[in-house]
Formats: C-alpha cells, sequence, structure tokens
C-alpha cells in the first residue's frame, strides 16, 4: 500500500496560495442546528439536505432546503427523531445504494471510543415523517488500533462516504497531516466490523466530511483549510488515487460539504453559515 502525497511536491505554490475568502450565501435558520458536523443532500427530496449536531446533541436527522430554511413536516416541532439511537458523537453523513441515510457515530477526539457505530435508517419524507423506524445499528472497529488511546491519536473520524458498495470513512488525523482512508467491508448489526486501511492521503490539515458525486464519479473531501476532490481511482477501491484538484478556503470551521448539482458543492460552518463553491474554481494539482 502506497501513501498517496497531494501534490504538495508537484505544485507547492498552489498549496501555499493564500485562502478563499467564501461569501455565504445564505444561513441555516433553525437554530436547533446549533453545532452542524455535518451535510448530506438527499436524493427522494430535490433541494433538501440532512443535518446533524455532534456530540450531545438530540439523535435528530433536520431536514434545510438549499437556502438553509426549515424542512418541517409539523408547525410545533422540528427534525426528525431517530429511534433507538443514541448520538454519543455524531459526525458524518452518507447515503448507501438502497436510499438508507447511514449516521457516523464516529467522533473520537481522545481515541479511546471502543463503542463507534453507525446506524442505518430508510431516508425519511421532511414534509411528513415524525419519526422514523428504528435505525439498525452497526459496531465498528479500526483494524490498525491496538491501545486506546493509541500514542498517535490517528482514529478519530469526521467524514464518510459511500461508493462502489461500500462504507468509507476517512480519519481526522491529531498527530500529522495524513488523512486515512479505510472500508468497511459489512455494515452488520451481529458482530463488530472491521474498517481496515486502505490508503492514506497528505490533506495538509483536518479532514471534517466528505461527499461522493450522485454519479460516483467525484469524491470532495472538506479540511478546516480548504476543499479536495478526487476523480475516478487510479486503483480499485483506492478514492485518493484519483486526479486531484484543490482550494484552499478561509469560511469559519467548516464541518458539512454536500454536492448541489453536478457543478457545485455546499459547505457549511458551525455558525450556520452557508457557501456554494462551483466546482470550476477547484485547481487540478495531481
Amino acid at each position: 500500500m502506497k501513501t498517496v502525497l497531494a501534490a504538495l511536491l508537484l505544485f507547492p505554490c498552489l498549496l501555499h496560495a493564500g485562502p478563499e475568502e467564501l461569501k455565504s450565501y445564505a444561513r441555516v435558520q433553525p437554530r436547533k442546528v446549533n453545532e452542524g458536523s455535518a451535510l448530506l443532500a438527499s436524493r427522494r427530496f430535490p433541494g433538501v439536505f440532512w443535518a446533524i449536531n455532534d456530540s450531545g446533541g438530540e439523535p435528530v436527522l433536520y431536514p434545510v432546503s438549499r437556502d438553509g430554511a426549515a424542512v418541517s413536516a409539523s408547525t410545533s416541532s422540528y427534525g426528525v427523531a431517530v429511534a433507538s439511537a443514541a448520538n454519543r458523537d455524531w459526525e458524518a453523513l452518507a447515503m448507501d445504494g438502497e436510499g438508507n441515510i447511514l449516521i457516523g457515530d464516529i467522533g473520537n477526539n481522545s481515541n479511546k471510543r471502543r463503542d463507534l457505530a453507525v446506524y442505518s435508517v430508510p431516508e425519511p419524507d421532511p414534509y411528513k415523517d415524525a419519526l422514523t423506524a428504528p435505525a439498525r445499528k452497526a459496531r465498528l472497529r479500526y483494524a490498525d488500533q491496538r491501545a486506546f488511546p493509541p500514542e498517535e491519536r490517528n482514529f478519530d473520524g469526521e467524514a464518510m462516504f459511500w461508493a462502489g458498495g461500500s462504507l468509507y470513512i476517512i480519519s481526522k488525523n491529531r498527530a500529522d497531516t495524513l488523512a486515512k482512508l479505510y472500508r468497511l467491508e459489512s455494515l452488520s448489526p451481529e458482530k463488530e466490523n472491521a474498517a481496515r486501511l486502505v490508503s492514506r492521503f497528505d490533506s495538509r490539515a483536518m479532514v471534517t466530511d466528505a461527499a461522493m458525486s450522485p454519479d460516483g464519479a467525484l469524491l470532495a473531501v472538506l479540511t478546516y483549510e480548504g476543499i479536495w476532490t478526487f476523480g475516478r481511482p487510479a486503483r480499485a477501491g483506492d478514492y485518493f488515487s484519483g486526479p486531484a484538484s484543490f482550494l484552499g478556503i478561509a469560511a469559519g470551521q467548516c464541518e458539512g460539504i454536500a454536492f448541489d448539482g453536478p457543478g457545485a458543492l455546499v459547505v457549511s460552518n458551525e455558525e450556520r453559515d452557508l457557501f456554494r463553491v462551483p466546482l470550476s474554481s477547484l485547481k487540478p494539482v495531481r
């Protein structure tokens, strides 16, 4: 397995260029989304995005419109509760191939957790549903983690995406700038599922979210300092091995990213600002 080094050596001037100051086009209006940690574009409902709060938040999916307004089936309550689920530290969202929303309870700041999990629930109708069906819980572990906590705390996670029939997790390394790509071979509720290391990539900053385009052709990875995209992988399953592009950004503490049609990304920060980023603004680095 080779470590994929971002085009730091090929295009150092691009990676060290000043960040682009993004201007918010809207805000997430519902104040219940007070510490948004991920963003996911709906497949069933155009213009709807799902958001979650991180550690200590309610186990609730919050639907918002493209302009940040609440999408609600009720005038008295907001959000779709996820039955039979607990929010220890929800940090990531993804959509599997059958239309289920996958919720990553994978926040692991201290790297001590032994109860990491992914919840799976059929995507609800935000205009009708007040409560989802009970979520299915799959426990997971990193196959290469031997100590809790390890000496190098590189087993935190805030980013997931679905591709090729599998769920992938991207690590938020705290000891170095390498992001690790893991693949889960199963999401069985019957056992502890192993997340196996596929590759590494020098993301230059901590990874906070990821999104796969609906056609599976482009992976977007959000960090505290910018946005990476990766085209179709040169090596099967190694989504860091495809053609890479990058845009340095300044937009607060960005935690959510999602595709908005074929040509743009929507980014959210913890201050509830929304930003639209054309894919054309990212520059090839490999």
